[in-house]
């Protein structure tokens, strides 16, 4: 078939399919309805991995579709089950696959000359019916598993083998348990930070401090932490960036790009594992990464790759609602954790680097109904699309790829936005390029911008504002304020009362030459020449930051904020004749290392009302190629005086007072994420994710029982 004539025919069948929904009213509910659904979703490119072949099959009756749900969710991952399930199919599956796949994958598929052993396995196009389905027809390439020419109940009797035998195999094992949770409410998140026996949400607790009352572990005995267990996942990716939750005695974790997982938060052990199918094709600046999950009730939930966000049941890992955010083939993603608030979930986007308009949701927790949307780029004619000129705003980016910080007194919600498109082009885009590189304060009810700050107007270094907000309540000049605390990846440490935006204060935290300090509101005096420029324009900050998505911490009995910090600059460039609208990435420029020059990664500790630096704990580097991304990992506090942190693959503990150098581990992976702290069966535990592991710490029990408590603070 011609490309001509195919689209010809989606056009038809697309042009039939609204016919018959006209016909029987958009507003009927029936089979026939949702069978003309699914027909315009393929006619209109929105089931990429449907054959047209397979449509006949899937619009009949008693196969397995779940025509309602195909229509709403476009995802025959998650709609589609084997019609062929009876304990007979079952059997006769066992018999083909011993026809068929035994001579590769061993009996009992547990592995063989020529496959792997299938029980548990990370199958390459996910471990649903739908998946496996297309795995034993298709084949994978690259590989000797090559696809079967068999008859469609014969594949599906096949499927409900495997499913059986093998990917639902170890949640039959007689060890294996529902994580049974207690469910999570509001109000114990509001009190998270009374409750240091659990780590509730990314950040410990609304205010995104990081900090564990917990204090078994301290400074005295820290010397003695060894590795209680270690969960090694399957995946390719070469670094794990998710933040666990701990809710009782439950862990959960996501594994790149496709996974979330429960573990045993004292063994490691699993519970259950959720998997998901994503696209073949995803555009995506930075990786497959997934950071974390959000939890309410015994619902978990996750953002996708494909920009869907998931509802999970805690205990099963079973599919509650599946909602798509944005469309992943206009270059939208999720990568950071959700933030639940009262009944809702909030997540942001990324796709910046490819021209998407940015937006933070909420959605109804038990629904999935999306409640409100705030465009972080305004539409034409409202407030701040003044601050762009021309088309600019359509493609201006403004990402919300990290997650922010809830106010439950304010009603606020503060959430950092990403830099504007193109990144270092800013010619394409003059004026401020609201509301990139803000922080943005949304009243949680209704969705509506109750201020903003932001931080580098007409950013051209791609320096994203979208480190986690730091809530802080203190007393200021004898009366008592509620702060914003923000180390910015542009080089200066700011502090805003959080309730008005108003800028209290803003000073370099490291070497920086772009600016001429900061006028009373804040806003920065730019030198024009650390502009990107055709000859090259050496600035400081590199194009990295000053800090990036790692988290900071923060101890309120120190008021010490806590940065993980980089020193080094970068030259910046704009392309040479090249039109200002690109394909792909909408970068229009790049970046070089300074050549010959050191790079010094550090933990900075900032004095939260002034933000001079109190200590400093920084490694330098002569290699110019130090392995992975030129960051420091995320921190957590204790009040066990120590603060947690990773330096490439090393995981440290730091005297919180002094910055001294307490305890390090060689963790054998690379550390970009935040560690978090728990406690289980009277024994506190710190977690980290390095390389493709989660490693959970604990003292040995003789040191967790009679461990000294920490000195006088």
């Amino acid at each position: 078939m011609s490309r001509a004539t195919g689209r010809a025919l989606r056009v038809l069948v697309a042009f039939v399919a609204l016919l018959v929904l006209f016909g029987v009213g958009i507003a009927a509910v029936g089979p026939l309805r949702w069978r003309a659904i699914v027909l315009l979703e393929k006619a209109t490119g929105h089931l990429k991995d449907v054959e047209w072949s397979d449509l006949r099959w899937m619009l009949g009756r008693n196969n397995g579709v779940d025509l309602q749900l195909l229509s709403s969710t476009s995802n025959p991952y998650l709609a589609i089950e084997s019609p062929r399930a009876s304990k007979e199919d079952f059997n006769s599956g066992k018999q083909l696959f011993s026809e068929n796949c035994q001579l590769c994958h061993g009996d009992e598929a547990r592995g063989g000359p020529g496959g792997p052993d299938l029980h548990n396995h990370t199958y390459r196009q996910g471990r649903s019916d739908w998946a496996l389905y297309l795995t034993i027809l298709r084949g994978v390439s690259n590989t000797a598993m090559v696809g079967r020419n068999m008859p469609r109940d014969d594949v599906w009797r096949l499927v409900t083998y495997l499913k059986r035998a093998t990917v639902d195999a170890p949640n039959e094992s007689p060890t294996a348990r529902p994580a049974l949770i207690e469910p999570l409410t509001a109000v114990d998140l509001k009190n998270a930070p009374a409750r240091p026996t659990e780590w509730l949400t990314y950040s410990g607790s609304y205010s995104g401090q990081r900090h564990s009352a917990l204090q078994q572990i301290n400074r005295n005995n820290v010397e003695q932490l060894r590795v209680e267990w270690m969960r090694q996942f399957s995946t390719t990716v070469e670094r794990v960036e998710t933040t666990p939750i701990v809710r009782g005695s439950t862990m959960f974790v996501t594994e790149p790009p496709n996974r979330v997982e429960a573990l045993d938060a004292s063994t490691g052990r699993v519970l259950w594992v959720y998997s998901r199918n994503l696209p073949a094709h995803l555009q995506l600046c930075c990786g497959q990464v997934n950071r974390g999950v959000a939890l309410l009730g015994n619902r978990l939930f996750v953002g996708t790759l494909d920009a869907h966000l998931i509802a999970l049941n805690a205990d099963t890992g079973k599919v509650l609602w599946d909602v798509e955010v944005a469309d992943s083939s206009k270059s939208y993603s999720i990568t950071a954790a959700p933030l639940v608030a009262d009944d809702m979930v909030l997540t942001g986007v990324g796709g910046g680097e490819y021209g998407i308009q940015g937006f933070l949701d909420a959605y109804d927790a038990a629904s999935g109904q999306r409640r409100w949307r705030f465009k972080t780029i305004p539409d034409p004619g409202q407030p701040g699309s003044e601050t762009w000129e021309g088309n600019s705003l359509k493609v201006g980016g403004a990402a919300t790829w990290l997650t922010g910080a809830f106010d439950p007194e304010l009603r606020l919600v503060y959430w950092g936005v990403g830099n504007p498109s193109m990144n270092f082009n800013g010619a394409v885009r003059p004026g401020d390029n609201l509301y990139s590189n803000s922080v943005i304060a949304v009243n949680v009810d209704t969705g509506k911008l109750q201020w903003h700050f932001q931080f580098t107007p007409h950013d051209s270094h791609d320096w994203d504002s979208v480190q986690i907000p730091v809530l802080v309540d203190t007393v200021v000049d004898g009366m008592p304020r509620k702060l914003l605390a923000w180390a910015n990846r542009n080089g200066f440490y700011y502090l805003l009362d959080r309730a008005t935006g108003k800028f209290l204060l803003g000073t370099p935290f490291v070497r920086q030459n772009w600016a001429d300090g900061l006028d009373a509101n804040g806003r920065p005096h730019v030198r024009p020449e650390s502009a990107p420029s055709l000859q090259g324009s050496l600035v400081y900050p590199n194009l990295l930051g000053a800090t990036n998505w790692s988290s900071p911490s923060y101890d309120s009995e120190l008021s010490l904020f806590f940065v993980p910090a980089v020193d080094r600059g970068s030259i910046f460039y704009l392309w040479p004749d090249r039109p200002p609208e690109e394909t792909g990435a909408r970068l229009g420029g790049y970046d070089a290392r300074v050549p010959g020059e050191d790079l010094t990664v550090a933990v900075k500790a900032l004095e939260l009302k002034t933000g001079r630096v109190r200590w400093e704990y920084s490694r330098r580097y002569s290699n110019p190629e130090r392995k992975a991304m030129s960051e420091m990992g995320g921190l957590l506090s204790t009040a066990g005086e120590l603060v947690f942190g990773g330096d490439a693959d090393k995981f440290f503990a730091l005297d919180s007072k002094t910055g001294a150098e307490l305890w390090r581990f060689d963790a054998g992976g690379y550390i970009a994420a935040a560690p978090v702290s728990y406690e289980q069966g009277g024994r506190q535990y710190v977690a980290i994710a390095a390389g493709r592991s989660i490693l959970a710490f604990a003292l040995p029990p003789s040191a967790s029982h009679n461990g000294p408590p920490p000195k006088g603070r």
